[in-house]
Order: structure tokens, then C-alpha cells, then sequence
């Protein structure tokens, strides 16, 4: 009755209705079992909560291949940093030395690009990470690769915009991580970035 209030007059049904019905439903509930149904379920006892890991609990398996499908394979450390939308516009680069050995990947949307590397072994115990390719922040002549870590979508958006150069964890290939005090974050930087990428592309 509390619902109905603000539903205007045509769509109410009157009041003694929902009372005789509240009644019938309260004196034919203990009887409910020896109807022959399988289960009675009261409202109160709905659980909203089951309904949402088993959506998420599906998906997960489609991705791990444990549904009978092909999983995602390879991408599944691509997905689980950095979103489903980037899948699409992911490519590995296999082949490319560009990273010492470490796969090379590229995602690309356009002029965009963004180079990576995947890190097998990020913390010494085996851990996938993945690195982006940045201009040296050391030297704005330097020809040499520059990599900083990633962990989501957000570093990405920071590595395009050549926000991540500020970064302490920049390392160069030929300065090291320690040199990173001298860095500049303006167009020669930029275009730097983009010409290293446009070689990695190359490769």
C-alpha cells in the first residue's frame, strides 16, 4: 500500500484488495510445502549478491578457457591489467628484440600507438608485469629505449600524454634509472617518444 501512494488513481488497486490478498497469502502460507511445489521462496530471502558473482564467476571462466571455449590465452595478463576495451587494439610484435628478448606488443588506435614489453619475471618470483616504451628523460639526443612500468589503463593514458617520463621508475637502456633528474616533458620529448615507437613499430 506504501508503494502504490504515489501512483495516481487509475493504477491503485484499492486498499481492501491488497488486505484480503495480504490475508489469503498469510493463512495459505504454512500449507504452501503440501501443495507440491519444489520451493516456497519468501522475498526477504532472495539473494541479489548469488546472481552477481555468477555472472562474474562465468566470465571468468570464459577467459581461463575453463567453460570448454579457447580462453583468451595470451591476453588474459592483458585483460586483467589493463581492461577488455584494450584487447581489440592489442597486437604482439613476436620476433622484435626490442626488449632484450621479452615480447613485444603495440596497441594502436589511429596515429595513436603505444609500444610494450611483457616482464616475465617482475619481482624475481615469476610475476607477469609489463613495461611502456618512453623517451629517455636523461638525454633528448639519447637513441637508446626508455621503459617504465605499468599497471593499468591509467599508466597507458599517462605514457601517451608523456606524463609517465616524469616517473621515478623510468629506466634507460644506456643512463640507468638514475639519471632521471635532468628530464624534460615538452614537445622534443614528445616527439622523441614517438619516433622511438615508430622504430619499435618497424621492427
Amino acid at each position: 500500500m506504501e508503494r502504490q501512494e504515489g501512483r495516481s488513481a487509475n493504477r491503485r488497486v484499492p486498499e481492501r484488495a491488497v488486505l484480503a490478498q495480504h490475508a489469503a497469502m498469510v493463512d495459505a502460507f504454512s500449507g504452501l510445502p503440501t501443495e507440491g511445489f519444489d520451493q516456497v521462496v519468501v522475498a526477504e530471502n532472495v539473494y541479489r549478491l548469488q546472481p552477481l558473482l555468477q555472472r562474474r564467476s562465468d566470465a571468468r571462466r570464459a577467459d581461463l578457457g575453463w567453460d570448454g571455449g579457447e580462453g583468451l590465452g595470451d591476453l588474459l595478463p592483458v585483460r586483467r591489467y589493463f581492461g577488455p576495451e584494450i584487447l581489440p587494439m592489442w597486437r604482439w610484435r613476436d620476433g622484435s628484440q626490442l626488449a632484450d628478448g621479452d615480447r613485444v606488443a603495440e596497441i594502436r588506435l589511429g596515429a595513436d600507438r603505444i609500444v610494450l614489453a611483457q616482464r616475465n619475471d617482475v619481482d624475481g618470483a615469476g610475476d607477469i608485469g609489463f613495461d611502456v616504451l618512453v623517451g629517455c628523460p636523461a638525454d633528448d639526443e639519447c637513441e637508446r629505449q626508455a621503459w617504465a612500468p605499468v599497471y593499468n589503463v591509467t599508466d597507458l593514458l599517462r605514457a601517451l600524454t608523456g606524463e609517465l617520463m616524469n616517473d621515478p621508475d623510468v629506466y634507460c637502456t644506456v643512463h640507468g634509472p638514475d639519471d632521471n633528474d635532468d628530464q624534460e616533458d615538452g614537445p622534443e620529448g614528445r616527439a622523441d617518444l614517438e619516433a622511438q615507437a615508430a622504430d619499435a613499430i618497424r621492427e
